[in-house]
């Protein structure tokens, strides 16, 4: 990167160089100008074509520094601007610079810059009515760019589609799901839907329900269960787990155990999951706790409300025409 601006910046110095010693010997042999074929166009038209190679190689030797600045050098994650923002800031850059040395070109030339702008806004209205949801999506990343909700990289979900950032454009986000399938979505459907970034914290929390029996005392049942998490490597120790008691099911009290996985992603979610079930059911085997399965009671109220179940079959009625 660093010979790729060493060498666009020599290109402007030679181009200014030429230009300026060209200009000096203009004035001073017109035989030279014969020779070379300048006297059919004027002196004046190789002037301007001069300062138009010499703004358009300065823009260009101005995106090469542009570029070694925001795309060049050492990567981080912690950087306030992430890889999307800069290459986008760089495009945006370009365009810009070009666009100033085609304006800047067509002054030289003695165009009129109000019936170019004219135009121009007439051929934006024709462009943005042909390409409407193009542009849509443009605008949207753009939009992405500023709010930042994810980068490249991220576990996220979005809308239905769930899995790893694999590219961000102006135009459109690709993501790989969990079933390996590459899902590209326009930017202006992401910015319509609800995304959650699973990455952005660089840890996150899950809950696992469990039921004891009524007969067990909640509290002991949540230090038992504590005590189970502390020692597994597949959940982080700050913070620390946590277990509380939510809610009366119909056989059991309901204890939620939570806890925090680091560097989240699918793998080590389902890993953190099996490695806290295995060890709570295994501890509350150990201590004889109950794990009760749904279940039933039946009880009498009283006399009036009861009935009885006939253990005979009823009498079966006898055909009148036969006795007869």
């Amino acid at each position: 990167m660093i010979a790729e601006i060493t060498r666009a910046g020599l290109l402007l110095v030679l181009a200014t160089a030429v230009a300026f010693v060209l200009l000096n010997r203009w004035n001073a042999t017109t035989d030279a100008l014969e020779i070379a074929g300048f006297v059919q166009v004027g002196v004046d038209t190789g002037v301007r074509a001069l300062l138009s190679v010499v703004l358009f190689v300065a823009a260009y030797t101005a995106t090469r520094i542009l570029k070694g600045i925001l795309l060049g050098g050492t990567r981080s994650t912690n950087r306030a601007i992430s890889e999307h923002q800069r290459r986008v800031s760089f495009y945006v850059s370009q365009i810009v610079l070009y666009t100033v040395a085609v304006f800047g070109t067509f002054s030289l030339w003695g165009f009129q810059l109000s019936n170019l702008l004219l135009g121009a806004g007439v051929l934006g209205i024709i462009l943005g009515l042909a390409f409407q949801s193009t542009l849509a999506s443009i605008l949207a990343g753009f939009v992405l760019m500023l709010s930042r909700p994810f980068d490249v990289g991220h576990w996220v979900r979005i809308g239905e589609h769930e899995g790893f950032i694999t590219e961000i454009t102006v135009n459109h986000v690709r993501l790989r799901n969990l079933d390996g399938e590459h899902v590209v979505l326009p930017n202006e459907a992401v910015g319509n839907r609800t995304i959650i970034n699973r990455s952005v914290e660089g840890k996150l929390r899950h809950r696992v329900e469990i039921g004891v029996d009524y007969s067990v005392d909640p509290e002991s049942a949540g230090a038992i269960a504590l005590e189970a998490m502390a020692d597994l490597d597949e959940i982080m120790t700050q913070p620390a787990p946590q277990v509380f008691p939510i809610r009366f099911d119909d056989s059991a009290v309901v204890l939620e155990l939570r806890f925090w996985i680091d560097n989240p992603t699918p793998q080590r979610k389902w890993q953190s999951l099996q490695a806290v079930i295995h060890s709570v059911k295994s501890a509350f085997k150990r201590e004889d706790i109950k794990i009760p399965f749904p279940q039933r009671e039946l009880t009498k109220r009283g006399e009036r409300d009861a009935f009885r179940i006939s253990d005979t079959d009823p009498p079966r009625s006898t055909n009148r025409q036969q006795s007869e």
